[in-house]
């Protein structure tokens, strides 16, 4: 099997006449205070974009003024809970970053364009296009400027729509912010909140002193960054991936997975009995980590590296709260050496990323948080890969009152090390996303679909 092609728009295609851009004050009176931001947050203070595409409302009372007034009037009102996503991030007087809880505002823009829903080609395939329907703010000078949250509706000529969202990731995860657009739009349908939203965060401060009892290969201290690697963090007052260069030799391509072949894949890793479970995420990601490496053909002693996201909520003690807005993950890392990943079995390189998983307690979040502290740092992903499982996320729920998405997902970025598994519109299976150089990703094809 190979991997397929969908014939897209390009991004001078997509035109958008971008509105007045507007700025979305909370609809009430919210606490002007500060928020305190973990170790966690403050690691991934970068933008996120995503696009949520909307067939054209069924009953002609909802014209394209109606659903940006109503959208418009339902942020004002979703802010009131959510207020701290009308600040700013800030210094905090322990050395790090903070939300000001300030009333700033989000940004909110209505835009429209010419071509039909159906004219964008498979709405389940990363485009560099779609960054056209998302809301890009002008440079701040400041840290203070920069909004962390702006939206964007853009009705198509077929009364479709996409609503583009930008959040700063330091405000929440990805459940986090699936709670906040369930939130949303529940309240946008006039059903009121699913769940109370609880942004506070102090319960994931480090020790005092910092107790620092396990290893963290999965950072390393700024002084330990290579320098001629592509991966760097810029300076967190920057706000900004600037510092990121995409190499001119890499391509990106989708390879789409089935239910069956997921199904299929599990399968293989069970065959020889030395597993007891196998998930579709640890089949999919010992899979592509594995293939990935054989398709670079890396020295057989090079580190091989993996991270991903694991979900810490239920793994605290006590566990986090019902409704936590905030960042609730720890970064699960799998290392080993080419020669050995090369060699081994599907199996073992699912049991590798169990045991990483399963390493993830609450004394292993502890730590971390106090190494954190410590060292500072930044993710060990020079020369690996960080797996993103956004099909895993239901944002495909998201209903603001005229009916669920086509399809809701990330807008393609340059990042070369991230690797991202997407809904492929449907309840099963997903596509993954990936960049290599050419001939890497001739090798890699042939390599994915072949177990």
């Amino acid at each position: 099997m190979s991997s397929s092609s969908a014939a897209a728009v390009a991004p001078s295609e997509l035109h958008v006449c971008l509105g007045d851009v507007e700025t979305i004050l909370p609809s009430s009176p919210t606490e002007l205070t500060s928020l305190y931001l973990s170790q966690i947050d403050q690691r991934v203070a970068y933008i996120v974009e995503t696009v949520f595409f909307y067939p054209a409302p069924s009953t002609r009372a909802a014209d394209r003024h109606d659903v940006v007034r109503k959208l418009r009037q339902d942020l004002s009102d979703i802010l009131v809970p959510y207020h701290f996503m009308s600040g700013r991030l800030a210094a905090s007087e322990e050395g790090g970053l903070q939300i000001d809880c300030n009333r700033k505002g989000a940004l909110f823009a209505s835009a429209s364009s010419e071509l039909a829903l159906d004219e964008l080609g498979d709405l389940t395939y990363p485009n560099p296009a779609f960054r056209n329907l998302v809301l890009q703010a002008p440079k701040g000078d400041k840290m203070a400027d920069n909004p962390l949250f702006m939206m964007q509706v853009t009705v198509f000529r077929c009364a479709g729509f996409c609503i583009g969202f930008s959040m700063n990731h330091a405000v929440f995860d990805g459940y986090g912010a699936f709670e906040f657009l369930r939130n949303f739009s529940s309240l946008a349908r006039g059903e009121g909140l699913v769940v109370e939203p609880k942004p506070d965060r102090t319960m994931l401060k480090p020790r005092n002193p910092p107790q620092i009892s396990l290893e963290h290969p999965e950072y390393l201290k700024l002084t330990e960054v290579p320098k001629d690697s592509s991966f760097t963090t810029s300076d967190i007052a920057d706000l900004d991936f600037a510092a990121i260069q995409l190499s001119q030799k890499h391509v990106f391509k989708v390879f789409p997975f089935s239910g069956d072949m997921l199904n299929r894949l599990k399968n293989v890793a069970m065959s020889d009995a030395s597993l007891q479970k196998c998930s579709s995420f640890d089949a999919i990601a010992a899979h592509v980590w594995q293939s990935r490496t054989k398709a670079l053909g890396m020295r057989p002693l090079a580190p091989s590296k993996m991270l991903y996201a694991v979900d810490i909520r239920s793994r605290l003690h006590p566990p986090l709260p019902k409704g936590f807005a905030g960042n609730a993950i720890m970064s699960g890392f799998v290392c080993l050496p080419a020669e050995t990943l090369q060699k081994e079995t599907l199996s073992y390189a699912v049991r590798k990323v169990q045991e990483a998983t399963d390493k993830i307690t609450d004394e292993y979040v502890r730590s971390s948080l106090d190494w954190g502290a410590t060292y500072g740092g930044v993710p060990n992903l020079p020369g690996g890969i960080c797996l993103s499982a956004w099909w895993k996320l239901p944002f495909h729920l998201v209903d603001f009152g005229w009916g669920r998405p086509n399809y809701a997902g990330p807008v393609m970025n340059g990042l070369v090390e991230f690797v991202l598994l997407l809904s492929n519109g449907t309840s099963e299976g997903l596509n993954i996303f990936i960049a290599l150089e050419p001939d890497q990703m001739q090798e890699f094809e042939k390599i994915i679909y072949s177990f």
